[in-house]
């Protein structure tokens, strides 16, 4: 492309934190791609973010110079500790630093998951920037605050968005030049109703990188073994302790499926907010016994997480809630077999891409005998009203009750975390006994070798064409701000309400 279609000399890649996978890992995949379609135009990027200074993206040489900016104050406000005075102070230092003193219409600012809403301070420095400097914005939202995180709701009042309006201008940059992408057809067919110049849809880049060396293999065969000190086979679970991955649905299909399995998670990894979830599974896994390790690659040196998936017999994702769904591809990629709940949310795009998992499921039925039934339907209510007191009037008009028929069925996933654990509590051979003829899927799964995903005949999303999607996106932005408050209003207000259905809501990612 030439200078002219891409009118910007400087992006700023703008995320909380650098962690492994998600966010970091589409960043690392495009950003070399953007460079070289950008062609000359493109002087400099610069990476702004918080979490752990010695967390970066790893994307090789872009030919340009490439600054990295650490600012904790930028990483997810409930791991602040200083007034919300002083982490906006030291926020705004660190965009100034970041576009530097000549901020100005030539800047491209690439800000990932906003109306996420880890830290709204974030959001909302970033918006007052644009409109200081005339910097061009592109949002893109992988994830919503309000899709089962309504513990973000206090975070939000804290970070001075007393109602939704307010918080909406601040998660959507309203008054800014801005355009929204988002990474599924659902997300981005809701902001295209609102936002009908400014949305677009840019899905997550498929790759499929070649296989591991021998060497790799080998390293990372004896890295398990050495952290593992057990035998038996492999399963992976790529994630770290976030309750939306509903660990212990992956637990229990282990022990289904694979007894002598050793279940393995990538990473020990958490914000301080999921430490109570960490906490339970953690303890019970060694008061149990269960054969689960967690955070398998935390330690220095360990092998790269592709590495991993190939030494695996099988990977499992059990997430009730992903954006675009990263490890179905990556899962694919590797030649490893794939068990998986069907996220409605994402299926939809995977499908339009050619993909076709052998292993998937629904959900898990369970027999009312594995828990008790009277203790969780109590348990749910009560749950749901801590929860719905939590959130503005309106919402608490239409905050579904979790629990009304207490003659099932039931579904592991929508159990409360102490539920779930009354149902790992007894062995594996017993559940299963009880639970397999409710679960003929996952019968099949039990009887039939497993089977790798094909990777699609189709050239799926590349790095390039996603680049070239990135630059369209970014020649669209409007030379003037755009006051839209009443569009992000609503749109805020149609994903609230959209998540607030009795199918989207789910115990484990209302608890604390």
């Amino acid at each position: 492309m030439s200078k002219a279609s891409f009118p910007f000399d400087h992006l700023v890649v703008i995320h909380y934190h650098w962690r492994p996978g998600g966010v970091r890992r589409v960043v690392e995949l495009t950003l070399p791609a953007i460079a070289e379609a950008a062609g000359s135009s493109l002087k400099r990027v610069t990476m702004l973010s918080g979490g752990n200074e010695s967390e970066r993206p790893e994307f090789g040489t872009l030919g340009i110079p490439a600054d990295f900016i650490h600012e904790p104050a930028c990483d997810y406000f409930s791991n602040q500790e200083d007034t919300p005075q002083t982490i906006s102070e030291k926020i705004r230092h660190a965009l100034w630093r970041a576009v530097g003193e000549t901020g100005s219409s030539r800047t491209l600012i690439w800000f990932q998951n906003p109306a996420l809403a880890r830290n709204a301070m974030l959001c909302r420095e970033v918006a007052k920037l644009s409109r200081e400097t005339g910097a061009a914005l592109i949002l893109h939202h992988h994830d919503f605050w309000c899709a089962g995180r309504w513990a973000r709701w206090d975070e939000l009042e804290r970070c001075g968005c007393p109602d939704l309006s307010r918080a909406a201008e601040a998660l959507f940059a309203s008054g800014t030049r801005c355009v929204h992408a988002g990474i599924n057809l659902q997300d981005f067919h809701t902001l295209k109703r609102f936002f009908p110049a400014s949305a677009f849809h840019l899905p997550n880049p498929v790759v499929r990188p070649p296989q591991s060396s021998h060497a790799q293999i080998d390293a990372a065969k004896a890295w398990a073994a050495t952290e593992l000190k057990t035998e038996g086979p492999l399963w992976i679970y790529p994630t770290r302790f976030l309750r939306r991955k509903n660990l212990l649905e992956a637990i229990l299909l282990a022990r289904w499926l694979r007894p002598e399995a050793i279940l393995a998670t990538t990473s020990g990894h958490y914000s301080q907010d999921e430490a109570n979830y960490r906490h339970d599974l953690t303890q019970a896994a060694a008061q149990r016994n269960w054969n689960v390790h967690f955070g398998l690659l935390d330690k220095p040196g360990a092998p790269q997480v592709a590495d991993l998936l190939q030494i695996a017999e099988a990977v499992v994702h059990t997430s009730v809630q992903e954006g675009f769904g990263m490890t179905f591809v990556e899962t694919a990629a590797s030649g490893t077999p794939l068990i998986a709940r069907a996220i409605p949310a994402v299926m939809p795009d995977l499908s339009a891409m050619g993909f076709e998992f052998p292993q998937l499921y629904n959900d898990i039925h369970i027999a009312p005998g594995l828990f008790d039934v009277t203790a969780e339907v109590q348990r749910q209510a009560r749950l749901a009203d801590s929860t719905r007191t939590r959130l503005p009037m309106h919402f608490q008009n239409i905050f579904p009750s979790l629990a009304a028929d207490a003659r099932g069925p039931f579904f592991f996933s929508r159990l409360t975390r102490t539920a779930q654990l009354e149902v790992l509590s007894h062995s594996a051979t017993e559940s299963w006994k009880i639970c397999k003829v409710l679960n003929p899927c996952l019968e099949k799964i039990r009887h039939t070798r497993l089977a790798q995903t094909p990777w699609p005949n189709q050239v799926p999303h590349t790095p390039l064409r996603y680049a070239e999607e990135f630059l369209k996106i970014a020649s669209s932005i409007p030379d003037n701000p755009l006051d839209l408050p009443v569009a992000a209003g609503n749109a805020q207000m149609e994903l609230t309400t959209s998540a607030l259905s009795a199918d989207s809501i789910y115990p484990i990612q209302l608890e604390r």
